[in-house]
């Protein structure tokens, strides 16, 4: 079995982080949309933010390292 290179490695490490926090925006924001919990709602909207704010962040370095 041949080895990973280090490129396949940062594209996976990457598309996983993509996928994972994609998920996570997701999840947030049923949870924000379901609760009727004013504290809890205002909580989820800003993770689900943060979550955006990451998927920029992923997705610019994304872009700098050339992974599609």
């Amino acid at each position: 079995m041949p080895k990973l290179k280090q490129k396949d490695i940062i594209n996976n490490t990457f598309k996983m982080a993509f996928d994972q926090e994609t998920q996570r925006k997701a999840k947030y924001a049923f949870l924000s949309n379901t609760t009727k919990d004013k504290r809890l709602k205002k909580m989820f909207k800003l993770f689900e933010k943060t979550a955006q704010s990451h998927l920029a962040e992923i997705e610019q370095e994304m872009i700098k390292l050339d992974i599609k």
